[in-house]
């Protein structure tokens, strides 16, 4: 266990960091592999779920369908899953911590 892996980690910090950018919370909580999956899967569901221009959705440029409302939405659960993982792994690691 390295010296900075052993200080406990704000399981608040990790929810805005992945509340801004998924991945982000858990590279705060040093869950590398899942910071990494996390991150780039993002981009990867946003370039081939949202095709459309994302400044063109909020302008509401672009029809809303029930197929770019069902792409939102499972991309909305991909953000909320990022989130819900970086909180439970904060407290998780705390708590291995508290147990030391």
């Amino acid at each position: 266990m390295t010296k900075r892996s052993g200080k406990r980690k704000s399981n608040q910090i990790a929810l805005l960091l992945s509340g801004i950018q998924p991945g982000l919370g858990q590279f705060y909580n040093e869950d590398w592999l899942k910071g990494i999956l996390f991150f780039v899967g993002f981009f990867f569901l946003l370039a081939f779920l949202l095709p459309e221009s994302y400044l063109d959705i909020l302008l509401m440029k672009v029809k809303m369908t029930g197929d770019l409302l069902f792409r939102l939405l499972m991309l909305g659960v991909f953000w909320g899953l990022s989130v819900y993982d970086a909180d439970r792994s904060a407290k998780k690691k705390n708590a291995a911590l508290s147990a030391l």
